[in-house]
């Protein structure tokens, strides 16, 4: 199973500049509202603010952060507009926005707006890991890494960073150098049940396979309702032959959510030679969970009928493990 790992996204909030008196209360409401998680109430008390005061920079950057939050992508692209003509060469701005566009999937812009950053402040951290990390998702490995190892000359005890780091190693098939930054991080975070789920999947790609079960079930015991760590795992038992325990992981994923079309796939397929009905039931699921999928879908039903059939599907999914 490949899977692709996104870390959350560094959007700054703004402290508080140059302001208004009248307005640096409500300011400071609105910026706790944020920290309590709480982004609708925030966002109606910076409008207030920005209705005596439209120019309120400071309001008008949070606002944005805000709107991008609450998917009002529109809204939050006018505030940053608005934003950069007031204050073109606002660092923390220019970062905001860049991270805009790199949780938009825009990569590329992205990294115009990082560069601008570093460009202005040679040393500012944040701007090289979120410039890494459109650096990843364009696929551009050293340049990433180039980023990474700069942040980290100026923060080298940052596990952020470090784990970063160890993303892009695996992605990029550096699987040694990516167990060395999992485990760092593990160290001193061994409640951190994704990156147990992370160097599982390095420990995989190297054949160690006894790590990494040992590895998902640490991240099982920590969060017994991590989904891509049960379906990993099922995925190791089925390569080592046993289909039954395979099978019970999958039946508890299906409990944590029935609406995870890749679990009755799965199941579909490790069923087809022993039970072809209970096969081709599990396929129908996925089949309305999944309708981009339906032919798909439809051929390993039919595929149902005939024992070549069944081996042809079993046959597949062996190969894709």
């Amino acid at each position: 199973m490949k899977t692709k790992y996104f870390l959350p996204l560094i959007a700054l909030t703004l402290l508080l500049g140059a302001c208004a008196s009248k307005n640096e209360t409500k300011f400071m409401k609105a910026v706790k509202l944020s920290q309590e998680n709480k982004p609708e109430a925030a966002l109606r008390v910076y409008n207030d603010i920005l209705r005596s005061d439209s120019d309120f920079l400071p309001a008008i950057i949070n606002r944005a952060v805000i709107y991008n939050q609450l998917g009002e992508i529109k809204m939050a692209q006018d505030d940053y507009n608005k934003a950069l003509k007031m204050a073109p060469k606002k660092v923390e701005l220019l970062n905001n926005v860049g991270v805009f566009y790199l949780d938009q999937g825009r990569a590329q812009v992205a990294k115009y707006y990082f560069d601008q950053a570093i460009d202005l402040r040679s040393e500012y951290t944040i701007a090289y890991v979120n410039r890494a990390k459109a650096n990843l998702a364009l696929k551009k490995y050293d340049d990433a890494l180039q980023d990474i190892n700069i942040a980290l000359g100026l923060e080298p005890s940052n596990l952020d960073i470090i784990l970063l780091k160890a993303i892009v190693n695996y992605q990029s098939f550096n699987f040694m150098d990516a167990l060395d930054g999992f485990s760092e991080v593990l160290n001193s975070r061994p409640q951190d049940y994704k990156t147990y789920y992370r160097r599982a999947l390095a420990f995989r790609m190297l054949n160690a396979y006894q790590n990494a079960f040992e590895d998902l079930n640490t991240c099982l015991s920590i969060n017994g309702a991590y989904i891509p760590a049960i379906y990993t795992r099922a995925e190791l038992l089925f390569d080592q032959g046993d289909y039954e325990a395979a099978l019970a992981d999958l039946d508890v994923l299906k409990t944590i959510d029935n609406h995870y079309a890749p679990a009755y796939d799965f199941s579909g397929d490790i069923y087809a030679i022993e039970d072809p009905v209970k096969a081709a039931a599990n396929y129908i699921v996925a089949k309305k969970l999944d309708p981009a999928n339906t032919k798909r879908y439809n051929a390993k039903i039919k595929f149902m009928a005939t024992e070549k059939g069944r081996k042809a599907v079993l046959k597949k999914r062996l190969e894709r493990i």
